[in-house]
């Protein structure tokens, strides 16, 4: 089984073509960072007129497929910015049309919550953390159909807080991957900042807090760099614990319901910090569950992902999938199918 899949739900462009034996044809992925970076982060208008641009660059790269062997085509339906998603779903139909190819619109959030099974053996159910832009949660995956959220943000997701925290640091755009190159340096007890929830024994996140505090300290601070190592470091830290509470109370909740689980993963955008993986890994493997990392290429939105989680809901489904009338939802939730 062969599927062409196209990933646009936020300021990446990506396609792929992945197989049922988890080997990967093809993939690429145009970053608009540098666009972006000029405008202090992503600006919706401008990220639908690329997604649009970079759709002539497919011309070149459908020249690398040989239709007759693709089974599918996938596309990202929601959540995300409505203007790619429409850019890159309406592109997907066009193919398939054009192709009489099946197409398989994709939820972007399980796409990332079924990415660590491209790359290693996970068997279901398992848990996964899901930190990236838009979202945090914490989900057990029962199966490539069935997701069921323990607990997310109320409020701001972990890579928000990031990016709006590096802003006011003036350290550019994405913040993330500054702050984590920072904190290296840094000593993170230095910043003594809140954990939002701490003693709430649910799995629910809040970064709101935290985000406010930081930004009041960093304004209390001249921008000099023994301060920016230290509060990142202070400051990924606090992430990480934050991310350790909220996980040990997923475990005895899962413990109560006696559900077991062999194995745990990281996925989105945040999971590409070598820190929060490195953290996890070993709180995780301690009580005796395999953690799965997944490769930088998969953390951040990318269409590889996407073929694979139309591949995995073709193997478990009796649906012809021969409905071209599927609307992107930005909105759409983790436990919602198309």
């Amino acid at each position: 089984m062969k599927v062409l899949a196209i990933e646009s739900s936020c300021d990446d462009t990506s396609f792929a073509v992945v197989n049922d034996d988890k080997k990967v044809d093809f993939h690429e992925t145009i970053n608009h960072r540098k666009f972006h970076r000029e405008h202090g982060g992503v600006v919706p208008e401008m990220v639908a007129r690329q997604h649009l641009d970079i759709m002539d660059h497919l011309s070149k790269f459908q020249k690398k497929i040989n239709f007759a062997n693709i089974d599918a085509i996938a596309s990202t339906y929601g959540p995300g910015l409505i203007g790619g998603l429409i850019v890159g779903s309406s592109f997907a139909k066009g193919l398939a049309l054009s192709h009489q190819k099946r197409i398989i619109p994709i939820n972007h959030l399980q796409a990332h919550l079924l990415s660590p099974r491209l790359v290693s053996q996970l068997s279901f159910p398992y848990l996964c953390l899901l930190v990236s832009g838009g979202n945090t949660a914490l989900v057990l995956v029962k199966s490539a159909r069935k997701f069921i959220t323990l607990g997310s943000t109320i409020d701001d997701s972990a890579g928000e807080c990031f990016d709006k925290v590096a802003k006011a640091m003036q350290l550019g755009y994405p913040g993330g991957p500054i702050i984590e190159k920072l904190a290296l340096d840094g000593d993170p007890t230095t910043f003594n900042l809140p954990q939002p929830l701490l003693k709430v024994k649910d799995c629910n996140f809040s970064f709101s807090g935290l985000k406010t505090s930081a930004i009041q300290v960093i304004k209390k601070n001249k921008l000099q760099k023994k301060f920016l190592k230290n509060f990142s470091a202070s400051f990924q830290f606090t992430v990480g614990e934050i991310f350790l509470n909220k996980i040990n109370n997923a475990f005895a909740e899962l413990k109560r319901k006696k559900i077991k689980i062999r194995d745990f993963s990281i996925c989105g955008g945040v999971a590409a910090n070598q820190y929060v993986n490195g953290l996890l890994k070993d709180f995780i493997e301690d009580k005796g569950i395999a953690y799965h990392q997944v490769p930088m290429a998969y953390c951040t939105d990318n269409a590889a992902m996407i073929g694979w989680n139309a591949i995995e809901i073709l193997k478990s489904s009796k649906n012809k999938f021969n409905n071209y009338n599927v609307r992107p939802s930005p909105n759409t939730l983790i436990h919602e199918n198309f």
